[in-house]
């Protein structure tokens, strides 16, 4: 392997820049090229990164000589991007989440385990210390039997938001409130408490935009390990309240508000004053691109690393995976024989 990794980018809008600040900053890592189906967007990226540009991803993946393609164009495109990347055997870090749909995320996983490309995903609340001790916490049985896992995501998005692009807010390359601002506290909530078994009661609604897709929504789920727990997720909220995960057990219990660790106790002992670092919050609730970049440049990071080390990622493809069959379950029970976006 060479010392120096190459590589490229799909997707130049504002999250594919922030990955280029942050690949500029890594060293071992040379960023070879990008590409955007809007001619002007990746000329423009190409030029202020004094790198070439494509319009076509068939062509850049054969032309540019990348070893990792970052994915961060719309949602409904990751998972057939990944697999051409895939196919030549190109190792992907995909924004979140892998694609709206579950098909096309278990295609895009075997197509990685056929060739041994390396396959990550962005879920960057997973990356600070204070929210892994919850979950090692919960993984050594500290906190006991799993007793219930709940989020509330209570955001806001203006019309404005879902008329700036024509993807935003399409069943095909967007999805609503779950898919796009929950997806992150979804990962949380099956991260800590472990895959979804089934969706009691999902009932999605669309009331205050003019969009395909849900702006709220109410959900009941039953985890694998017995435990429930319920999700509220909306776009309509407005000033926007705390994005909370909440998870208790037989013998200890944890608030999380976005990757901040708010409460955390073991039998009966506090554990939060004990921690370094309370972790941070990563933003977004009103404005998208009010965020912290933090994870995403632990992630990243890590990523590299693991090439190099020919390990998994901190967050692997089967890992990002639960989060989208739980979506996909959700859907089904709400829109039972609907076909979302195919």
């Amino acid at each position: 392997m060479s010392l120096v990794l190459r590589a490229g980018l799909i997707g130049c809008g504002g999250m594919g820049r922030e990955h280029l600040k942050i690949l500029a900053s890594i060293e071992g890592v040379q960023i070879a090229g990008v590409c955007d189906s809007r001619e002007e967007s990746a000329r423009s990226a190409g030029q202020d990164f004094g790198v070439p540009f494509w319009t076509d991803l068939e062509a850049f993946l054969d032309e540019a000589g990348i070893d990792a393609l970052h994915i961060c164009s719309p949602t409904g495109m990751h998972g057939l991007q990944g697999i051409a990347a895939a196919k030549r055997g190109i190792h992907i870090l995909s924004e979140k989440p892998l694609d709206i749909h579950l098909d096309t995320v278990d295609a895009l996983i075997a197509e990685c385990d056929k060739t041994g490309a390396l396959l990550g995903c962005i879920f960057q609340r997973r990356a600070f210390p204070a929210a892994r001790a919850v979950y090692e916490s919960i993984a050594d049985g500290s906190m006991g039997k799993i007793l219930s896992c709940s989020v509330s995501v209570k955001w806001y998005r203006s019309q404005e938001y879902y008329n700036q692009d024509s993807w935003r807010g399409t069943w095909s390359l967007d999805g609503g409130a779950l898919a796009n601002q929950g997806i992150h506290s979804l990962d949380q909530m099956v991260w800590l408490a472990g895959p979804v078994e089934e969706v009691e009661y999902a009932h999605l609604d669309t009331v205050a935009h003019d969009i395909e897709v849900e702006d709220f929504a109410l959900v009941v789920v039953r985890f694998a390990n017995g435990a429930r727990g319920t999700i509220e997720a909306t776009t309509c909220c407005r000033p926007d309240l705390a994005t909370r995960v909440e998870i208790y057990g037989t013998n200890g219990s944890a608030a999380l508000d976005d990757a901040r660790v708010i409460r955390f106790g073991i039998g009966g002992e506090d554990r939060l004053q004990g921690l370094l670092d309370h972790g941070v919050l990563t933003g977004g609730g009103a404005d998208p691109w009010a965020i912290s970049l933090a994870g995403h440049q632990i992630q990243i990071a890590d990523f590299y690393q693991a090439i190099r080390d020919k390990r998994p990622p901190m967050v692997d493809g089967r890992e990002a995976r639960m989060s989208v069959d739980l979506l996909d379950k959700i859907y089904r029970k709400a829109r039972p024989g609907a076909i979302r976006g195919h």
